[in-house]
């Protein structure tokens, strides 16, 4: 008997294809008005191509499917042997080799070939193959065979196979053993070949976890649950690689030719600041740097990764993506990869005549194949969870280098998220560097607490007295935003506004857009589609020497867009964000600081709600030490380190959260979470995605063809990733952390997750005010 590892993947007859290709010669007449040039272009190309895809996939064997995970696990560790000690790798290696040997029973193979199709068992119901394939191991073979290995080895082994798919284990000890009698042990003997297969149904009892009903949850030493992560993560990697028929795990290897870092260091022409020499001299080890705006710290992050494996972390997409594009155009380095959630607009973006290409690139930027990755922290450091599938990261972390920029800018269960999960990959191997403006001495102090001790396990370099420039002079003032002055200054001066909350954003922009003809706002109310137009027209703004006015913008601008204004004028907030905000103004310090140039308002907005009213308080108090004066570099550190004091702040809840998340992820047992919590939990999550009233009209015939489209069958994966993009953004995510606000659908738009807006949307497309939660719209109450 010839065993399957999964249906064979037949091409679609011609008339499907008609059908298919017809479906989407309307969705093109239909939407002409609605979708842009390229849109139209991918869906033409796909309708095309629907002809042209004659080859057939086979019918992939089990032997065929397990050979071609070894080997391309043999092909990485020939690669990164270095990073893996002999054990690690043949544990490695003995899970692939095994993995799917659960796929050996009549149940499954009846599913996947149509030759054995057998009525009488259709309603049975199918063990799932990992918890199969887990318990034909004999741990006293394994012990004799690997003399090196102990019984926590023999577990952590029978663990990653057991649960390398996340399947709930709901079925008895009987049942398994019956299921086994009838249905597996005859033919996965016929298929190893092997007499004296015998099951074993007292290894479930072995396993380092279970979530099985009635069995108490343990917790697990956290030493053994870095080697299971190593080993079930290693083992998604390939097993996933070659199930998305690729061959290789990494692709486009530069260790050896070092090419980015040869690129940098050509752009540099040999002339590195103090930071970046120092990156480059400690790229084989942990670092901590803090280094002010201007003082070269992308280029030194890329040369302390000197060519290995490396993941970039930002806390915004929107700044991943222009570490993105600089890595690509300024180092001209191809083989970097974008991942965060709206990624795959990027890369249809790219390359809006190959979908199947910009899908495949999209689709190797998740397996983490390329040697670089830009990416947002919320897709690497979920394995602190300890999710069923969240393993890969911290696998793959092993024998990479992260570097994590701008950690002052996280909330408090992020940073204890990131201190705990950078305490596991040094103890599995993998390195990192957290580079900085600024770096709050709490930081440090919780990372000693979670045994990253600086000389020990990582270095560190204040490099905040080497800038000589001074770029800024601050005021302090009590009371609300002076809008008079704003005014008076826009016509010679290009000024920003930060606001802590965006009605405030809102309201500031209708009291100045009349007096000052080039008033601009940008917040988070605006639909994905406008606020990219806002974002780029503040860019251009910022850039175009020749422009005066006025932008009136929230914290987002904070850390992630590259701009330089002449002044700025901010409600008061706390240290780490002040500094931040201080960086949009005069970054390159050659505008005139004879006067104040930061303009502080301490108006109380936002403390207590949206910053920690004790850190809020130290904040503008210390700050006023600095009224009228130049604030240095060296001023700043000292500024944000006063505020952080340990000893001044241990009772204030943002050292609390910190604390109490770091002893959560401490006592954390397996399966509390699983994937899409740890997800939802790590962000913070309590937002829904909306559709304004007005937009959701507008786009009316466009929503509806894509609820009908999404459900046509044989639909390839890049068009309707392109689909789902292009509706995304229609939308926009909207913060209920006080519930639903008045005017928004409860329920969904169709399967969409998606709910409408019924509030008025003010935007012409180039300026407005965005979503009005104040103002609802009594028109279009139906359905």
């Amino acid at each position: 008997m010839e065993f399957y590892a999964k249906s064979p993947v037949f091409t679609l007859p011609e008339d499907k294809k008609r059908q298919l290709a017809g479906k989407i010669e309307y969705l093109i007449q239909k939407l002409k008005g609605e979708l842009g040039e390229n849109d139209l272009g991918i869906l033409e190309g796909y309708q095309a191509s629907i002809f042209n895809s004659a080859v057939e996939a086979g019918h992939k064997t089990l032997q065929g499917h397990l050979n071609d995970t070894v080997k391309c696990a043999e092909d990485f560790l020939g690669l990164y042997g270095n990073y893996f000690s002999e054990k690690e790798k043949m544990l490695i290696l003995h899970a692939c080799s095994l993995h799917d040997i659960g796929k050996a029973n009549y149940i499954f193979q009846t599913k996947v070939n149509d030759e054995l199709a057998d009525g009488s068992v259709k309603d049975i119901r199918q063990i799932p193959h990992g918890f199969l394939g887990a318990v034909i191991l004999s741990k006293k073979d394994f012990l004799c065979q690997h003399p090196e290995c102990d019984e926590d080895d023999f577990s952590v082994l029978l663990t990653a196979i057991y649960y390398h798919h996340n399947r709930p284990d709901i079925y008895s000890g009987k049942e398994l053993e019956e299921y086994c009698r009838k249905y597996y042990l005859e033919y996965v003997k016929e298929y190893l070949n092997n007499e004296n297969i015998s099951i074993y149904p007292g290894n479930r009892n072995k396993l380092l976890f279970s979530d099985q009903n009635h069995k108490e949850q343990l917790s697990v030493d956290e030493e053994l649950w870095c080697k299971y992560m190593l080993v079930k993560g290693m083992l998604n990697k390939f097993d996933w690689t070659v199930s998305a028929g690729y061959d290789r795990a990494e692709i486009a290897i530069d260790f050896k030719a070092k090419k980015l870092c040869h690129n940098v260091e050509k752009v540099l022409s040999g002339g590195y600041r103090p930071a970046q020499s120092f990156m480059a001299d400690n790229r084989d080890g942990n670092v901590i740097v803090i280094a002010p705006t201007g003082s070269g710290k992308t280029e030194a992050a890329l040369l302390w990764l000197n060519g290995e494996k490396g993941f970039y972390t930002l806390p915004l997409k929107v700044s991943s993506n222009a570490i993105y594009q600089r890595i690509k155009e300024k180092y001209e380095y191809k083989d970097v990869a974008l991942l965060h959630s709206d990624s795959m607009n990027s890369y249809l973006l790219e390359s809006p005549e190959d979908v199947e290409n910009s899908y495949r690139n999209y689709e190797q930027a998740k397996l983490f194949s390329y040697p670089l990755t830009v990416c947002t922290v919320d897709q690497l450091f979920k394995f602190v969870y300890k999710a069923l599938g969240t393993e890969i990261f911290a696998a793959t972390l092993k024998y990479s280098k992260i570097v994590i920029d701008e950690i002052q800018s996280y909330s408090p269960k992020i940073v204890a998220a990131l201190i705990f999960g950078l305490t596991e990959i040094k103890n599995m191997g993998g390195k990192f560097a957290i580079i900085t403006a600024t770096f709050p001495p709490v930081l440090k102090f919780f990372m000693k607490k979670n045994k990253l001790i600086e000389g020990r396990d990582y270095v560190y370099k204040d490099f905040s007295d080497t800038a000589s420039t001074l770029r800024h002079r601050v005021r302090v003032m009590k009371g609300d935003l002076d809008i008079d002055r704003i005014v008076e200054d826009a016509p010679a001066k290009k000024i920003l506004i930060i606001c802590n909350t965006v009605s405030k954003a809102q309201k500031i922009y209708s009291e100045i857009c009349d007096r000052c003809p080039e008033t601009g706002l940008l917040h988070s109310r605006y639909i994905r589609a406008d606020r990219e137009i806002l974002e780029k027209r503040i860019m251009e703004f910022s850039g175009d020497k020749s422009k005066t006015g006025i932008w009136v913008t929230t914290q987002i601008v904070e850390a992630s867009l590259d701009i330089d204004f002449d002044i700025l004028h901010t409600e008061m907030c706390t240290a780490d964000s002040l500094l931040q905000r201080m960086g949009r103004c005069n970054r390159a310090g050659t505008k005139s600081t004879d006067e104040p140039n930061i303009i502080v308002y301490d108006n109380g907005a936002g403390r207590g709600k949206i910053y920690d009213k004790d850190i809020y308080d130290r904040s503008a108090d210390l700050l006023n030490t600095y009224d009228g004066k130049i604030i240095s570099e060296t001023d700043k550190v000292n500024y944000m380190n006063q505020v952080y004091d340990i000893e001044r702040i241990k009772k204030t809840n943002y050292y609390m959260q910190i604390e109490n998340n770091l002893m959560h992820f401490r006592n954390l047992r397996p399966l509390e979470y699983d994937a899409e919590n740890a997800k939802d939990d790590f962000r913070d999550i309590r937002s829904i995605t909306v559709i304004p009233e007005r937009i959701y009209n507008q786009n009316y015939d466009f929503i509806q063809e894509m609820k009908n489209f999404l459900n046509t069958p044989h639909v390839d994966k890049g068009i309707r990733q392109i689909l789902k993009s292009r509706l995304a953004a229609l939308t926009m995510n909207l913060n209920i952390h006080y519930g639903i606000p008045n005017g928004i659908d409860k329920g969904t738009i169709g399967t969409f997750d998606i709910h409408r807006a019924r509030l008025e949307y003010d935007f012409n497309g180039y300026t407005g005010r965005g979503l009005l939660l104040d103002k609802i719209e009594d028109e279009g109450f139906f359905v």
